[in-house]
């Protein structure tokens, strides 16, 4: 009864693992042939990160820091 369980888990993971590698080839392939006809295909817009690097900061104005006179006064 254990090798009949086994062989279905067995049969299930492989029929798994064939429908996953089937999708990926489908995509894969696509870009092939497209490649092989002289087509491109097109595009998916790529998302832009919204991170911007502060190596150059902007046009802000930078805070000024007080004065100790004026840190005294208040």
């Amino acid at each position: 009864m254990i090798a009949a369980i086994a062989t279905i888990v067995f049969l299930a993971a492989a029929w798994a693992a064939i429908v996953a590698i089937a999708a990926s080839l489908e995509v894969n392939l696509a870009k092939v042939s497209a490649a092989l006809r002289g087509a491109t295909p097109p595009l998916a817009p790529v998302p832009v990160a919204g991170r911007v690097s502060q190596r150059y900061p902007s046009s802000r104005p930078q805070r000024v820091r007080a004065r100790p006179s004026l840190r005294a006064a208040a």
